[in-house]
């Protein structure tokens, strides 16, 4: 047995409780090693990057699967030394190169040479069985990249959004509204980011995916009697539209007002904001796991025949939430999803730099966020156009600086000299990637409700790509997908920087990143310009 991964201690806000009984069910994840995930980020690179001949001729989820099934050797080597030792096993990726697991305890201690403890969560209360190390068998460790969650004591995926509630208890009446630098709705949008109204494709394979999630913890729903009653009043002109939902792992929308509010932001402002582009709400039955969780969301649109053009995600974790090796694995995912031609859109979170921890000495990256095969988005004011002060941003620790980025950061961090010297890590990949409105209204058990946060401004943007896409079916063309390449070079002329504002640091209010002329971890390369993307684009 050769030790394979290990933790040197137990991460901080966890107790141990005392050892699992030897029969209790545990469920593992074991990721192989994949034929060719070099060769794949390789297309992922010639089908995104404008310059490429090959821009724009994305594979199919099958074409995808060649590059990262595993190798016909490595599957054999592992199904052979774990069919005999666990009670049941089944893939878990539509390629295979992820195989689910059920066992006891007592069976996993002797596969992996480990010893289980039971662990609490003091902030809430949830249990886990993890172990602080696993070996395993020198003739099948080749074969296999990582185990989840052994080592991994990963949370569930937490809401970003800031939730600066107040509601309006006068009926609702369009002719009161306020100005828009007092109430922000679809019509602000519109008119500060060129944003058109509706769709002139017809087409209905262009569509947004809208992640949610459902559990004791998040409770998170879309309710529909809330969507009519927001656009007969911020959209009469596409009142009566409505979304689709996808329910995953036994989920449930539930429509009695039992909710909070993140599905009421995503999906008000999608179906708001992209007019008559079809909207399908995923709400997958939260796994208490993160990387499980966003795992969930890339194989079921890798096991779709025609998967939304546009897929929005409000919820983040700290990267240290996960191992590396597993948030490595959930990025790898996203590259999948990037060859496929599916623009992957993350709130970058409300933490600032620091995600909220006060008297810190290194900044806190924020994960998918981090990893280089996703969009994500940061917030920002309309009037003036500056930077919130909570929108998370920095550098990872865990992924290096992008092809298609490293110009950008590097003449930031030039920029800013010596300042945060060996709090973050100055050869990461930055984020956020672009900002759009953090604070917006929506209407919530049927009163209309301001919302503050990143959660806002990740649908909005989201909203804006689809509507892009539409432009681009109507005259022939392919849509976006992966964003990245494109809007760190000729996508620029459809951004709009924003050079003021700085977000909150490790002392409070101030201390964190600076906005400023070109790409900052706060702003991105900053807010939506429908009339210049068109021109970028030469539509």
């Amino acid at each position: 047995m050769v030790l394979h991964e290990s933790i040197s201690h137990v991460p901080s806000g966890f107790k141990a409780l005392g050892s699992p009984s030897p029969t209790q069910e545990i469920e593992l994840f074991i990721a192989i090693v994949q034929s060719n995930i070099t060769g794949l980020a390789k297309v992922v690179d010639s089908v995104s990057f404008p310059s490429s001949p090959s821009y724009g001729q994305y594979l199919t989820p099958a074409e995808v699967a060649e590059y990262v099934k595993p190798p016909a050797e490595s599957l054999s080597a592992v199904m052979d030394w774990v069919t005999p030792n666990v009670t049941s096993v089944k893939p878990f990726s539509p390629a295979g190169d992820i195989l689910q697991i059920s066992l006891t305890v007592e069976q996993a201690e002797g596969l992996f040479n480990t010893k289980f403890s039971t662990y609490t969560h003091s902030a809430d209360g949830q249990e886990m069985i993890r172990a602080l190390n696993y070996s395993l068998p020198s003739t099948v460790q080749q074969h296999i990249l990582h185990i989840h969650p052994i080592i991994a004591f990963t949370p569930p995926p937490r809401r970003p959004s800031q939730n600066t509630v107040s509601k309006r208890t006068t009926t609702l009446n369009r002719r009161q509204l306020a100005p828009c630098e007092d109430i922000v709705r679809p019509v602000c949008i519109q008119q500060f980011y060129g944003i058109p109204n509706t769709t002139i494709s017809g087409s209905l394979t262009n569509s947004i995916g809208v992640q949610g999630y459902n559990s004791a913890s998040l409770g998170e729903y879309a309710n529909e009697d809330d969507l009519a009653t927001f656009l007969n009043e911020f959209r009469p002109d596409i009142a009566g539209n409505t979304f689709s939902v996808t329910l995953l792992n036994g989920a449930q929308n539930l429509q009695d007002n039992s909710g909070g509010l993140e599905g009421q932001i995503d999906i008000q402002y999608t179906v708001g904001v992209a007019g008559n582009v079809p909207t399908t709400y995923v709400l997958d039955e939260s796994n208490s796991d993160a990387a499980i969780s966003y795992m969930d969301t890339i194989n079921w649109l890798l096991s779709q025949e025609d998967p939304p053009t546009v897929f929005t995600t409000s919820y983040a974790n700290e990267e240290t939430d996960l191992t590396q090796s597993a948030a490595t694995s959930v990025c790898n995912g996203y590259m999948q999803l990037a060859a496929v031609g599916i623009s992957m859109i993350f709130s970058s979170g409300d933490g600032g730099a620091s995600d909220n921890q006060q008297g810190c000495t290194s900044f806190v990256p924020m994960f998918p966020s981090t990893c280089p095969y996703v969009t994500s988005v940061g917030g920002t004011f309309f009037q003036p156009p500056t930077a919130f002060v909570s929108s998370a941003g920095g550098f990872s620790n865990y992924f290096s600086v992008p092809s298609y980025q490293a110009a950008d950061t590097v003449a930031y961090l030039e920029s800013i000299g010596d300042e945060y010297s060996g709090m973050y890590n100055p050869n990461g990949r930055g984020f956020p990637d672009v900002a759009a409105e953090w604070e917006v209204f929506i209407v919530n058990e049927g009163g209309v409700t301001s919302v503050g946060g990143t959660s806002c401004a990740s649908p909005i943007f989201a909203s804006f790509i689809a509507l892009v896409n539409d432009r681009l079916i109507a005259a022939g063309k392919p849509v976006l997908g992966f964003l990245n390449p494109l809007l760190y070079s000729t996508g620029k002329g459809g951004l709009d920087d924003v050079t003021t504002g700085q977000s909150s640091g490790c002392s409070g209010s101030t201390g964190g990143w600076n906005s400023a002329t070109g790409w900052d971890p706060v702003s991105g390369l900053g807010t939506p310009d429908f009339a210049g993307m068109m021109n970028a684009l030469g539509i």
